[in-house]
């Protein structure tokens, strides 16, 4: 939703506040220890804070759409691992090439010398940033779950609608007819949807309320807002973060139920 623009200056104000803020308290807490000018080290903290959020914004796209909730803990821990020595890594670089700019040349040395405290206040701001993130997907999620629509809302129309046995999709010069059997799942992406295969997946431009209503329920379970299971080809189903499930699908691939979408998967395998 397109925020106005009241909203817009005020999200603004709150940014340059932040960045503002931990310029002065950067060049408080390195004024005495290097010889560098005060306005001069605040300038270069603000700037960092600056760099440090849109770094959080591309890493909140990196987690968000990456899916990690889905992935098993040791997996998790390496890719936000890899992430923050990448984030921190990337933060430090940007950091010197502008201080190179900013800074006397006779003063570099004591910027070298000030690296280690800076990677370890990036590691501490990378980790506040990470559960800020994961506590806005929280909400997110539990909000798109409270919109999640049950079959029981669905019209008669919809209910006698005519069942599909094959879906096709066109790529380039290529046409690819897809039986329904073979679909493991669908994934929800824009105004398109993901069509996976045991071997392959495949873009189609419809919407999941489509295939929701034209695929046939014993077998196809909206499992969550953004995703339609073939129930004959889940694997194995396990508990993840209080009423949250994850399905683990012939294909490999891993992905969460709501507790809505359990609901409904449980209803389908008679559980």
């Amino acid at each position: 939703m397109k925020r106005s623009l009241p909203e817009q200056l005020t999200q603004l104000f709150v940014v340059l506040t932040v960045c503002a803020g931990y310029g002065l308290l950067y060049a408080l807490a390195f004024y005495r220890l290097v010889s560098i000018s005060y306005f001069t080290l605040f300038l270069d903290g603000f700037i960092d804070a600056v760099f440090f959020m849109v770094l959080g914004v591309l890493l909140y796209k990196a987690i968000r759409y990456g899916n990690y909730a889905a992935l098993e803990i040791y997996q998790r821990f390496i890719n936000y691992l890899a992430l923050g020595l990448l984030v921190v890594g990337v933060w430090i670089g940007l950091s010197l090439l502008l201080s190179y700019f900013m800074v006397e040349k006779e003063n570099m040395k004591d910027l070298w010398a000030m690296i280690p405290m800076k990677a370890l206040i990036g590691l501490l701001v990378y980790l506040f940033v990470v559960q800020l993130i994961h506590n806005r997907l929280g909400s997110q999620i539990e909000e798109q779950e409270d919109e999640e629509i049950l079959p029981e809302t669905q019209t008669k129309d919809e209910e006698v609608t005519e069942m599909i046995d094959r879906v096709v999709v066109k790529t380039g010069q290529k046409i690819h007819v897809i039986n329904v059997v073979d679909i493991v799942y669908i994934q929800s992406d824009g105004d398109y949807v993901q069509i996976y295969t045991e071997q392959n997946h495949f873009l189609k431009e419809e919407t999941m309320k489509y295939f929701e209503i034209h695929l046939p329920s014993a077998t196809f379970v909206r499992v969550h807002r953004s995703y339609i299971v073939n129930v004959e080809k889940i694997l194995r189903i396990e508990l993840y973060e209080k009423k949250n499930q994850i399905l683990t699908l012939t294909n490999g691939q891993k992905i969460k139920a709501s507790a809505s979408g359990y609901k409904l998967l449980r209803e389908a395998l008679n559980l």
